[in-house]
């Protein structure tokens, strides 16, 4: 992340020499950039940071941790903050105190991948919280969690599982009530990674259907969640042609094998999305997943029946699933076409910009 900042900050510098308007808001996001995937929720920010200016009249900038102090903030409106959940609560919390109440209005990016909110007490100093996806019940931040996750809990439940030894052994138990500053923000849609993908047509001849990447060693806690899919999977491999490879391959070979396949099935990782799903939808096949009604996120590609195909958490009906879109090519194509539109049309800049002035709304820009 540090390279990738300091790259688009230099073009940054550029797109100010080009005559684009005085800022109406200023806005200094600061980051301890330890964990890429989290950076990665101010990817789009610094892809769009000249329409930004010329759209909303706002201008970005970014600062290390390390090199940021409270007193530098006078010439910003806002100041956005990430941080690493590997800082203990205490450390993370001191941090965040630094910046908070200083003039510039608190918004703390959470680019963690699951829906949880690791330190509640953020949630009483930062003007406004963003998530890139959210419980779609507020009751479900009141639950109590083994583990840093409700994706954690499960595996907890299932397999036995102990979180006890685990850098964050227990999560949740907050008050619905103090979720007043929750924001839905957007999500991995929008990563560079992603953003840097062209649409391959769905109708493109494929000999693999059903694909997925699944395998984890035992000893991780994701082999619980997995496990499942790869048992399921094996068990309709003499109805259909099935690919679920052990072995790592390159990126190039992974998006080929993509390209091949009709359908994508994949699992739950850390949080709930991963980048297979969009990469899925981009090669042009039919994303299964594990049902995701119980979160709301944005861009929303997780509609039942219309851009994926949920099935149950135990994968116990992958093949009633899977079977109508196998027998019916057209379905299948309907289903991904319309998944790869909304996708298209969400990397566009008119999405992120309204998106991103929604935010600004709510956090109160002036």
């Amino acid at each position: 992340m540090k390279t990738h900042v300091r790259r688009t900050l230099g073009g940054w510098g550029a797109g100010l020499a080009t005559g684009l308007r005085p800022p109406e808001c200023r806005m200094l996001l600061i980051s301890d950039e330890r964990e890429y995937t989290s950076e990665q929720q101010f990817a789009p920010i610094w892809r769009q940071r000249s329409r930004l200016r010329r759209a909303l009249g706002l201008a970005v900038d970014w600062q290390s941790l390390d090199a940021a102090r409270p007193a530098s903030l006078s010439r910003y409106d806002l100041v956005g903050l990430k941080l690493s959940f590997r800082r203990p609560a205490g450390e993370a919390m001191a941090i965040a105190a630094r910046f908070a109440g200083k003039g510039p209005r608190l918004i703390y990016f959470d680019g963690d991948d699951d829906s949880g909110i690791l330190w509640p007490a953020l949630l009483d100093i930062c003007d406004l919280y963003v998530k890139k996806h959210v419980f779609a019940d507020p009751a479900a931040y009141a639950r109590h969690f083994a583990g840093k996750s409700n994706l954690t809990d499960h595996a907890a439940r299932i397999s036995g599982r102990s979180f006890a030894a685990n850098i964050i052994p227990a999560s949740g138990g907050i008050d619905p009530a103090r979720l007043s500053r929750l924001h839905l923000g957007w999500n991995i849609a929008l990563d560079d990674k992603i953003a840097r993908l062209r649409p391959h047509p769905p109708e493109a001849s494929r000999s693999i259907d059903i694909c997925s990447r699944a395998h984890t060693a035992p000893d991780n806690w994701l082999h619980d969640l997995r496990a499942p899919a790869i048992r399921a999977l094996e068990a309709v491999a003499g109805r259909w042609a099935v690919a679920i490879p052990r072995h790592r391959v390159s990126q190039a070979d992974y998006d080929r094998e993509l390209r091949d396949a009709r359908i994508c099935v994949s699992p739950f990782g850390y949080g709930e999305l991963c980048w297979r799903d969009f990469e899925a939808i981009m090669a042009g096949c039919l994303l299964v997943k594990p049902d995701m009604a119980h979160i709301r996120t944005a861009p929303d590609l997780f509609v039942a029946g219309e851009t994926y195909v949920p099935v149950a958490w135990d994968y116990a009906d992958l093949e009633t699933a899977c079977a109508p879109y196998l027998a019916d090519e057209d379905a299948r194509l309907a289903v991904v076409r319309r998944a790869q539109a909304r996708l298209i049309e969400a990397l566009a800049p008119p999405w992120f910009i309204d998106r991103f002035a929604a935010l600004l709304d709510r956090a109160g820009r002036h």
